[in-house]
């Protein structure tokens, strides 16, 4: 027990660290700009190719795992480091180029260090994943808050700020070197075991998350006209926080009630929208809409992140963060090229909800709505050979594995040599996340 709590502590621990750290050096970058050049172009540098940069960093980290050519720890702390270092010149130089083209590195070191707790997350965070991703990233949205209220925001402009984030880069480097056993392999409430093939799983979980990250993008870029000049949007990361903090617990309570939180989420920007004029009312959803999307943030990276643990595919893990970048880039650049035009941003985020809806219908049914409780053996092989993506051949080798034959057994029974059975086992064994012929038996069973 004290292992798993260890291993839960440091996950979040990595994730506050390494969420303070790109977003306190995002700020700084951002406020760089705003001095050298014009609000149009500081927007499209930072969350227009920003964002694109930084879902090709958690594209490249996944690589790295998929292949597993380096030490995904070396790969975090040389991130780290250079994170700090390519924000040198960013915030010292007096070019606007030389701020660009660190800048933009900086966005791509911060997919790579978010592809890494994300992981992190998968691997360790165990039955508390949705809780360690809220309050870690919840922890780090205050963080950069009170940097933000340290002389009205002057700890950006000057040195101060690469002293911290130097430390916060040390301090992430040196919290991955902590042991700590890996938490159980607990199966969350209402988590995902569809029986559908795992290349429709994906494009379908990616398509919602797409949708989801366009609608809160635009939906928040309309409905913030109607926000009233005396509210204070600086507050809005407060309230964010205190989403992504709740997001965590009732996710990990049911991923059912979490996903269907992150749904309500696209539906507030247009009752702010409708309310406009009314200070209080308008003030209420903007606050509800902020705490909501806190529930999306969670909801796109434990929706990957259930299904990478669940089919041994951590290469994964960040793909819910990935397209919600992705999905953020393109939003952003719809904002700017029709910010003139309310109507049309408020009908196609209205056309793109619709989507949504369906979209989400369609999986919820696959993810939380109970099948038939009673199946007979073919349809409970079935549906584990189709949860764990396997071949025909590997179906024949679990088969037989599940009746305690031997590999040369096996091998005897479907004519080829032991080696082959072993390359088999192997697969299954990487598939299903098990470590041993044991242990892939309690997983089967468990499914039933």
């Amino acid at each position: 027990m004290k292992g798993f709590r260890l291993s839960v502590f440091k996950t979040t621990a990595v994730i506050f660290l390494g969420f303070l750290l790109t977003s306190t050096g995002h700020l700084a970058w951002m406020y760089r700009l705003m001095e050298l050049t014009s609000a149009d172009i500081s927007y499209q540098l930072t969350n227009v190719a920003g964002y694109a940069l930084q879902a090709v960093g958690i594209g490249l980290f996944a690589l790295i795992i998929k292949f597993k050519r380096i030490n995904p720890r070396l790969i975090f702390i040389i991130s780290t480091l250079g994170y700090t270092a390519c924000l040198f010149p960013v915030v010292l130089s007096g070019s606007l180029v030389v701020s660009a083209v660190f800048g933009l590195l900086l966005s791509l070191l911060c997919g790579v260090i978010a592809g890494f707790y994300l992981n992190e997350l998968t691997e360790n965070g165990g039955e508390h994943r949705a809780v360690s991703f809220g309050f870690g990233y919840g922890a780090a949205t205050i963080g950069s808050w009170l940097l933000s209220v340290i002389g009205g925001g002057s700890l950006y402009y000057g040195n101060g700020v690469l002293i911290i984030c130097f430390a916060l880069a040390v301090l992430s480097a040196a919290t991955v070197f902590i042991k700590a056993q890996p938490s159980e392999a607990v199966q969350p409430v209402n988590a995902a075991k569809p029986r559908i093939k795992l290349s429709r799983l994906l494009l379908l979980c990616g398509g919602i998350v797409l949708l989801f990250s366009l609608v809160n993008n635009i939906g928040f870029a309309f409905s913030a006209s109607a926000v009233q000049d005396g509210l204070r949007v600086e507050l809005s990361r407060l309230f964010y926080a205190v989403g992504l903090v709740a997001a965590g617990f009732v996710t990990d309570k049911s991923r059912k009630y979490g996903a269907v939180c992150a749904l309500a989420a696209l539906v507030i920007p247009f009752i702010v929208l409708a309310l406009r004029g009314e200070l209080v009312s308008t003030a209420v959803f903007w606050a509800l809409g902020y705490l909501a999307f806190g529930f999306y943030s969670v909801y796109r990276v434990i929706l990957f992140s259930d299904i990478a643990k669940d089919r041994g595919l951590i290469y994964i893990s960040g793909f819910g963060l990935l397209l919600g970048r992705i999905g953020d880039s393109i939003g952003s650049e719809i904002n700017a090229l029709l910010s003139d035009s309310e109507i049309a941003l408020v009908s196609i985020a209205a056309v793109l909800f619709v989507g949504s809806v369906f979209l989400f219908i369609r999986l919820f049914q696959i993810l939380y709505v109970p099948a038939a409780e009673h199946k007979d053996k073919s349809e409970i092989f079935d549906d584990f050979s189709i949860n764990y993506n396997l071949s025909a051949r590997e179906r024949d080798v679990l088969r037989l594995l599940l009746d305690d034959k031997t590999n040369k057994e096996i091998s005897e029974e479907i004519c080829v040599s032991e080696n082959t059975i072993k390359f088999h086992v192997r697969n299954l064994l990487k598939k299903t996340g098990c470590k041993s012929r044991v242990e892939l038996k309690m997983v089967y069973r468990s499914a039933h």
